[in-house]
């Protein structure tokens, strides 16, 4: 990795070449699907990828501690996303020669890149800390939110009309270059701080050390439990359910779907900018922002899930970011604050197999909930789920709300 730059440049490096990937990201997903439509014709071979993708992460970020342990981050975050370009290449050249009998290549790649994406998103969470002063975690990890929002509210309209005007197969090139430029700026990245441990260590206690810092800290045990709630009942904002809801509940065409993604998306972005502008106010409030915002989503799904009138479900649509991206940067602040640098990539990457995971179960329970009971009442269940995890931060907002000290900084570098 370079030596050239410092940790301001190095930000700026992270934050272009996770743009740049995150954009790729998103053409190469729908590159994959219409591949997947054009040879099968079939919805069941095309909800495989995000299954696979799911299965994928989950294993990958549970395997994550062990490379984190070997290598440095910032290493990490150059060689997944070398690897994921040279993926990508390969399936550039194979893409043409597509047909069923050699599907199974596809999907085997797909595991392949989600398998390296497991082990870069830990390691860019945890060297976010190392590049930016603590003062400032809450508008860089604002500002963050707002390029991942951006991203998605201009690559999947953008996505959708180079499909139509140039095909998958020219798309596929397309994010290859956005794959090659990522891959420079993470290059460039500077060799800021050593942060894999020196010390040898067991595979077992390795991949356990997340989890044991997770469990040993009240504050990270209290997210924990509000992670997989919060995660399950964000299952129903799947699009396989929304789908269903616009049909039934709203008495709506295949265009609201498109609308009400549209008005989410915009609503985070909105919401970014805001809390990037009032980033002291959420600093100073980071437990009560998890808190209130858990309370807020209660309301704001239950009103989704009930009406019927479809101008006022895209306003809830656009409002539902608000809570949602305030408790988000809030919790990342919190966690990046709560855990000594060194191990803070394991507790990503534990926090993320944990989010997965219930994030599977969900989109199951979800989807049957729906087919048994109808869209309407899996929206009060995840109303439920909410409020159930306000329970869980009221109960514990002694622990939410406390500051970490330097001492207990240095307790979680040697978890028992």
């Amino acid at each position: 990795m370079s030596k050239m730059f410092g940790k301001q440049a190095s930000f700026r490096f992270l934050w272009f070449g996770q743009m740049f990937a995150n954009l790729g990201d998103v053409l190469y997903i729908v590159c994959v699907i219409k591949l997947i439509h054009d040879t099968t014709g079939s919805v069941t071979y095309m909800s495989l990828v995000p299954f696979l993708n799911t299965s994928s992460l989950l294993i990958s970020g549970f395997l994550a501690p062990l490379v984190i342990n070997k290598y440095k981050l910032q290493s990490i975050l150059f060689y997944t996303q070398s690897g994921k370009t040279v993926l990508l290449l390969v399936l550039c050249f194979i893409a043409p020669f597509i047909h069923l009998k050699i599907l199974y290549l596809i999907f085997i790649l797909i595991c392949f890149i989600a398998f390296l994406d497991g082990w870069a998103s830990p390691a860019r969470n945890a060297l976010i800390p190392n590049l930016v002063e603590d003062s400032k975690l809450v508008k860089t990890n604002s500002l963050l939110a707002i390029s991942d929002q951006v991203v998605q509210l201009i690559a999947w309209p953008i996505g959708s009309i180079l499909l139509f005007a140039w095909g998958g197969k020219n798309i596929l090139w397309l994010t290859f270059s956005l794959f090659v430029v990522s891959t420079a700026f993470m290059w460039f990245i500077g060799n800021v701080a050593n942060l894999h441990l020196q010390e040898k260590q067991s595979r077992l206690n390795a991949l356990k050390e997340g989890w044991s810092i997770i469990w040993q800290t009240p504050r990270l045990r209290t997210i924990s439990f509000m992670n997989i709630l919060e995660t399950m009942a964000n299952g129903v904002w799947i699009a396989a359910i929304l789908f269903v809801y616009v049909s039934e509940a709203l008495h709506k065409g295949e265009n609201w779907w498109g609308f009400i993604n549209a008005t989410f998306f915009a609503g985070m972005l909105f919401s970014g900018i805001f809390i990037y502008r009032y980033s002291n106010v959420l600093e100073k409030n980071l437990g009560k922002t998890m808190l209130w915002s858990s309370c807020s989503l209660i309301i704001i799904t239950t009103l989704f899930g009930t009406t019927s009138i479809p101008w006022f479900a895209l306003f809830v649509s656009f409002i539902y970011g608000f809570p949602q991206m305030a408790r988000d940067v809030a919790e990342t602040t919190i966690i990046q604050k709560s855990v000594n640098k060194q191990h803070l990539a394991k507790v990503y990457s534990a926090r993320g197999t944990l989010i997965y995971g219930a994030f599977g179960i969900s989109s199951l329970i979800m989807g049957w909930v729906t087919d048994q009971f109808g869209v309407r009442v899996s929206f009060i269940f995840a109303a439920v789920l909410f409020l159930f995890s306000y329970l869980v931060a009221q109960i514990n907002k002694r622990s939410l709300f406390m500051v970490t000290t330097e001492e207990e900084l240095n307790e979680s570098l040697y978890p028992e």
